[in-house]
């Protein structure tokens, strides 16, 4: 049979079926607040944590790929990124090394002609990088950015996610080979507001 835990919401505390309120870490696995369980071809990563809250996973880098368009003097303008960085710049698939290119100003442009021609790329004063002699229509700008997920924590006090290899929360860094293994997940079912964690009888 399985184990039971009754999770009482009241206001932002948790009080278990043992009396113990303000548990920060409803459900965990042992001692572990992090832990994994395999369900057929997939592997789940578990959070113990603070009952109907979110946790931010840092999941690693990807690309962010975005579509411009292409201005009137067939330019495509690219801001400064929030990582300060262009480093990793494509665009249509061809890398931009956004270091070599010279510092010029943006000419403004006057039935389809820069007012100051403008035959190589180049960075404005501010950092934008300018891309000329684009074809009219969109460009596909890609850039390396860091993908972060917020996770739900359910009513009894644990969510879970897919996660890649290794993955961060807050300071400390995760590999999910490393992992515990919980070998069958905690349940959580809700009857009248009240959330009830069960846990498998093979757990500690």
């Amino acid at each position: 049979m399985n184990k039971a835990i009754f999770c009482g919401l009241i206001t932002t505390a948790i009080t278990l079926s043992s009396g113990i309120a303000n548990v920060a870490n409803a459900i965990p696995y042992g001692a572990a607040t992090v832990y994994k369980v395999t369900e057929g071809d997939s592997t789940w990563v578990y959070l113990s944590e603070t009952a109907n809250s979110k946790i931010e996973i840092e999941m690693g880098e990807g690309t962010k790929t975005s579509a411009r368009v292409v201005g009137e003097c067939k330019e495509v303008r690219i801001s400064v990124p929030n990582s300060g960085s262009f480093e990793g710049l494509k665009v249509d698939g061809i890398s931009i090394d956004a270091t070599a290119l010279p510092t010029q100003s943006l000419p403004a442009c006057n039935n389809g002609t820069f007012q100051e021609p403008r035959t190589a790329n180049f960075k404005t004063p501010a950092g934008q990088v300018v891309i000329v002699n684009k074809t009219a229509g969109s460009a596909a700008i890609s850039l390396p950015t860091e993908i972060v997920r917020r996770v739900s924590i359910n009513g009894c006090g644990f969510g879970k996610f897919k996660a890649p290899p290794t993955f961060s929360i807050g300071a400390t860094n995760y590999t999910l080979t490393a992992l515990p293994n919980a070998g069958k997940p905690p349940v959580c079912r809700v009857v009248d507001g009240i959330s009830t964690g069960y846990t498998p009888s093979t757990w500690p």
